[in-house]
């Protein structure tokens, strides 16, 4: 998420739709005061600095014991480098927006934002970008199990999404992405990209916005390969598993028009 005063806009990061990569193209142009909460670890390793609220707002915990503040104000000062200060910063103004925003602001839900800055929430441009559920989930499951040594199957995968389980936090804990630009089930955002056209569609939102943006989308989250370039775990979907992601997710496909693939292993 990304409340920008300086613009007037918020964005809100849905998951898997190039949201960080979204997050460190738009943080070359924010204000001292906007708050990014996406995308910070790939912002700092594009060599992009945190605003001055995201640095101001870190120590900003008053529930921590004394040791452990002087602590976070060795690492924000910048005496222990840059990799731990961004770190540091990174992990403190999630903790301190959790309380706000949920166990997880950067993929804050729309109520919780609107809640929480409803002046903004009223006034400011709203936009998130969806995508196909069954290429997100696909997405998902190459970039939760890559640095697992024996990820489960694709099957086991998207059936503990349906059921619940978590596999030891490969799994998502909110899969979902329609309550992120929804509430109670109605569009809350002004604008929403489709990730497939989403050059275009971002670019006139921003063009709108005043925001001169050049169009560059770093590769913020890589998947890992294997020596063929081959994705590392292969995901193929059955009939029965592309009926699962269809049911979990039919709010979203059936909003946007999406549908399952149209090649189905035999398996």
């Amino acid at each position: 998420m990304i409340l920008s005063h300086k613009h007037r806009y918020i964005f809100l990061h849905c998951r898997k739709t190039a949201g960080s990569s979204i997050s460190v193209s738009l943080a070359r142009d924010l204000g001292p005061d906007d708050l990014q909460l996406s995308g910070l670890k790939e912002t700092h390793q594009a060599g992009i600095a945190y605003t001055r609220r995201v640095m101001r707002e870190a120590l900003q915990l008053h529930d921590r014991a004394g040791a452990k503040r002087i602590e976070d104000r060795l690492h924000l000062s910048g005496m222990l480098g840059s990799e731990r200060r961004a770190e540091r910063a990174r992990k403190l103004i999630h903790r301190r927006y959790k309380d706000i925003l949920g166990d997880y602001p950067y993929h804050a839900r729309a109520s919780a934002i609107a809640d929480a800055f409803p002046t903004e929430w009223r006034e400011y441009r709203k936009f998130c970008v969806v995508r196909n559920p069954w290429d997100k989930v696909i997405s998902d499951y190459h970039w939760r199990t890559r640095d697992t040594d024996q990820p489960p199957s694709f099957e086991q995968f998207v059936k503990a999404i349906r059921d619940g389980d978590r596999l030891g936090g490969i799994v998502p804990g909110e899969p979902d992405n329609w309550p992120l630009y929804t509430i109670d089930d109605q569009f809350a955002v002004d604008d929403v990209i489709r990730f497939e056209d989403m050059q275009v569609q971002l670019n006139a939102v921003l063009s709108d916005l005043g925001v001169a943006w050049d169009g560059w989308l770093p590769r913020a989250k890589k998947r890992k390969t294997d020596a063929s370039g081959q994705q590392k775990n292969a995901a193929v979907y059955t009939a029965e598993l592309a009926d699962i992601v269809g049911q979990l997710f039919q709010r979203e496909a059936e909003a946007f028009g999406y549908s399952e693939p149209a090649k189905l292993s035999e398996q």
